[in-house]
């Protein structure tokens, strides 16, 4: 459910399997070899993150909550039919993420670094964003991410 006052609501959280039941928790990766990733082009070389897409009402607001893991190079991709400011909370998000949001013109609008798990203020940037990744705490830093960085999805083609 959505909380009062939030642009875009829960979500928070970052890979493993989207279709695990409630409360389950899924540590299993996506396939580095098959799944939509997000390429981060950075000035030491191109980042790599293998992503589950959450594109849909539900998968948007489940998110990542109730898993206990996430791998080191997996996330979750929130794809926004409009760009516009987001905010997401950590209700029963048990792992810290970094949050990346990502304007239309796939270009990094800025990044909440390490939000805190379980915690139901709700973070953002202020700045619009189309898209948010999802990885873990610290990986943004680590990786030299930031605001300007370019971001190129590469997704499968979908049929509507």
């Amino acid at each position: 459910m959505l909380r009062p006052g939030v642009v875009v609501g829960l979500a928070l959280a970052a890979t493993a399997g989207c279709h695990a039941g409630q409360g389950a928790a899924s540590s299993q990766a996506p396939d580095p070899a098959t799944a939509p990733r997000v390429v981060f082009v950075t000035p030491a070389g191109d980042v790599t993150v293998a992503v589950e897409i959450a594109d849909k009402p539900a998968a948007t607001r489940r998110g990542l909550m109730f898993r206990r893991e996430l791998a080191r190079d997996a996330g979750m991709l929130f794809v926004f039919d409009t760009e516009e400011p987001r905010q997401f909370w950590m209700k029963n998000t048990y792992v810290p993420l970094d949050m990346i949001f990502v304007t239309a013109g796939l270009e990094v609008a800025g990044v909440v670094a390490g939000a805190e798990p379980l915690n139901e203020t709700p973070v953002g940037v202020d700045k619009p964003s189309k898209y948010v990744i999802e990885v873990n705490a610290g990986f943004a830093r680590e990786r030299g991410i930031g605001p300007g960085t370019r971001v190129r999805l590469e997704l499968p083609a979908r049929g509507r």
